[in-house]
């Protein structure tokens, strides 16, 4: 019979401390950036076509397009989660199905390429979606821990 080893002879071996993992810096490449971006383009856009319509500046412009960036930032920040994800749903749709019409119609494309197309869109659009709620959250977090 083998006998267990006397706690005399063993060699003690402090416990190691647990490691803390670092967490990645929120400014990381993400998909979500990409929703962000979106949103600025879009919003810049609109600020200008208003300034336009009423014969305003640039400045005017810059101004508008900063307060629908707020507008819609504020909105996003309070949108309950099944109201968001049905937003996404709702634009993820649309777009495959203007990839779908645009490359079977318009490119003449067969059937089956737009098809994966369109699915490759939705599958893009839907991590994007997801990931800018992610980022979102971790913004939010991050402001509130400074």
């Amino acid at each position: 019979m083998a006998s267990a080893p006397s706690p005399s002879n063993a060699s003690p071996v402090p416990p190691t401390p647990p490691r803390r993992a670092s967490s990645p810096s929120i400014l990381r490449l993400r998909a979500g950036l990409l929703l962000l971006v979106a949103s600025v383009v879009l919003c810049g856009a609109g600020g200008h076509f208003v300034a336009r319509q009423f014969g305003l500046g640039l400045g005017w412009a810059i101004l508008l397009a900063v307060l629908i960036w707020v507008g819609v930032g504020m909105l996003l920040a309070r949108l309950d989660t099944r109201l968001y994800f049905g937003g996404a749903v709702a634009v993820t749709a649309l777009v495959a199905y203007f990839v779908y019409d645009f490359s079977s119609s318009a490119l003449g494309w067969a059937t089956g390429v737009s098809l994966v197309l369109a699915l490759l869109a939705t599958l893009f659009l839907a991590f994007t979606f997801y990931d800018f709620r992610r980022l979102k959250h971790e913004l939010r977090l991050w402001a509130y821990r400074k």
